[in-house]
């Protein structure tokens, strides 16, 4: 296996900015049905509904292509980058090929490396280096020169590796050659149901689980708990519609936030400000992986441990820091245990859910709204 990984170690950098390209044409498919066909960078960069490579077309250097249909029948001498509901290749593509669809058909030839993602792949093509494939059907029946390293729910192997072969399926078939080793993994498709000892043990993991991290909130960052606890004893229903009303706000919010990245980006783009498409995406990018890391939080650790300590706080007490954290000790126990109920669970963890995102959320208006002064603690 020596030789996938050198691969992947040697090519590791192109492709990643491969992959940068990719989103730049995602976004850029998104005005293709505006555009006929919109051409860039020479010809290195093509949009549209249809985009065609005749045969007895040569294109020079690299090629970066997405739209509806991408068909290439000639010559590219470069790499070829493919974003596509359909994307067939029946020319010639000199170097790596790069490629996602829903349907991917590689009737040609290909003188490197092929990176190919799709519901349903069909290779009957060359390929004179490793084919590195995943999808939902993947039928080999030409040749790969080197390595197959694939990752499918179905594979058909019909063709020739003279490398390696390694993957995993839902269902492997092989009436083909392989000249190295074969090494291929069958997922099973049907999942055992849980039975009480797991439904008990994934309880115990969730319950150490958030209690650590509460626990260390309440050690340095107390109000982080008490506030929302607070907010939530004294306006529970006020924390019931903020939380439904929240669900319902985040993916409205991302929605329209998407919305207007691809508009800003498709106007950047045609005013020839790549550079700033590109800092915009990511910006995005990684403002949606931050809030949505602070919104997985709030929902699996500090939602339950609010409800958790409420719970605890009406039976026991808040006179003394240790009432507080037996509070939140018994409180959790009981929350943990009732979501963890077969049938009944899921929803008794989508309320848990609901009012302790509202009292989260609304915590900090009730701060300064409401004047009534914090209980005293006594050791």
């Amino acid at each position: 296996m020596q030789s996938v990984a050198a691969a992947v170690s040697t090519r590791r950098r192109r492709w990643t900015v491969g992959a940068a390209v990719l989103v730049v044409l995602l976004v850029a498919a998104s005005a293709s049905a505006a555009l006929a066909q919109a051409t860039q960078l020479g010809g290195k960069l093509r949009a549209g509904q249809q985009i065609l490579i005749p045969e007895g077309d040569v294109v020079e250097g690299d090629l970066y292509v997405s739209g509806g249909s991408v068909r290439v029948e000639g010559t590219v001498t470069g790499d070829l980058l493919a974003w596509a509901g359909q994307v067939d290749v029946t020319g010639q593509v000199d170097g790596d090929v790069m490629v996602a669809a829903g349907q991917v058909d590689l009737a040609g030839e290909v003188g490197g490396d092929v990176r190919a993602a799709g519901g349903q792949l069909n290779i009957p093509g060359t390929i004179d280096e490793d084919l590195f494939v995943g999808g939902g059907r993947v039928t080999l029946s030409g040749e790969v020169g080197e390595d197959l390293v694939f990752g499918t729910g179905q594979m058909v192997l019909n063709g020739t590796v003279g490398g390696d072969v390694l993957g995993s399926a839902g269902a492997y078939t092989r009436n083909g050659t392989i000249g190295g080793t074969e090494n291929v993994t069958i997922v099973e498709a049907e999942e055992r149901a849980p039975t009480v000892a797991d439904r008990v043990l994934d309880a115990l993991q969730r319950y150490v689980s958030i209690l650590a991290l509460a626990a260390l909130a309440l050690l340095f960052a107390p109000r982080v708990i008490t506030d929302p606890v607070r907010t939530l004893r004294r306006r529970p229903l006020a924390s019931l519609g903020l939380g439904v009303l929240s669900l319902a706000v985040i993916v409205v919010a991302v929605a329209i936030l998407i919305l207007i990245v691809v508009l800003l980006a498709i106007i950047l783009s045609f005013l020839g400000l790549g550079d700033l498409v590109a800092a915009l995406i990511y910006a995005v990018v990684v403002t949606l992986v931050v809030l949505s890391f602070l919104l997985y939080l709030a929902i699996a650790f500090g939602a339950p441990a609010i409800v958790g300590v409420a719970l605890g706080d009406m039976v026991i007490g808040t006179t003394s820091t240790a009432r507080r954290w037996w509070s939140l000790i018994l409180g959790l126990l009981v929350v943990v245990a009732a979501t963890s109920l077969p049938i009944v669970g899921g929803w008794v963890a989508f309320f848990v859910v609901l009012f302790g995102l509202g009292a989260i959320l609304l915590a900090p208006f009730s701060r300064t709204t409401e004047q009534s002064p914090e209980p005293v603690e006594t050791p």
